[in-house]
């Protein structure tokens, strides 16, 4: 009996730690918490119906079409990383841009991917519908090769 319960509390306790995801910044209404979320879902949940609910309906599908958040994070945005860390530069933001109905954020993420340190940058294109912020597109890198 002592054994199993010496058995079972390491596990019970791995279990209560984990679960507590890292917190996103940010006012839950603005562009710059959408861009972060989306990101979030995309690169370390890796919840494809997440990435899909913060997208507008013709970029969600086109996420849907690659069946798993993986496949889209390689094959359209050309991005692979073990862990990786997400910003977004504030910046890169206008007055004008963040009080309309659209904004250009620049997203900045910094992780490695088999033990190479990666930075890399982003501009996503968000569209205000009934006062929510959707991604509308991750714009091509315009750095690429």
């Amino acid at each position: 009996m002592f054994r199993k319960i010496l058995l079972l509390l390491p596990i019970l306790m791995l279990v209560a730690c984990g679960g507590d995801s890292p917190e996103i910044k940010g006012e839950n209404d603005s562009p710059e918490y959408k861009a972060t979320e989306f990101f979030y879902a995309i690169l370390i949940e890796e919840d494809l119906n997440k990435a899909v609910n913060a997208s507008l309906p013709k970029y969600g599908r086109i996420i849907k079409s690659y069946g798993s958040t993986r496949q889209f994070a390689r094959n359209i945005l050309n991005m692979r990383f073990d862990e990786v860390e997400i910003e977004v530069d504030h910046g890169s933001r206008s007055v004008r841009k963040r009080f309309g109905d659209s904004a250009v954020l620049n997203v900045i993420l910094h992780g490695k991917h088999n033990g190479n340190k990666i930075a890399d940058m982003r501009q996503v294109k968000l569209t205000k519908v009934k006062g929510k912020w959707y991604i509308e597109k991750v714009l091509d890198d315009p750095f690429a090769r």
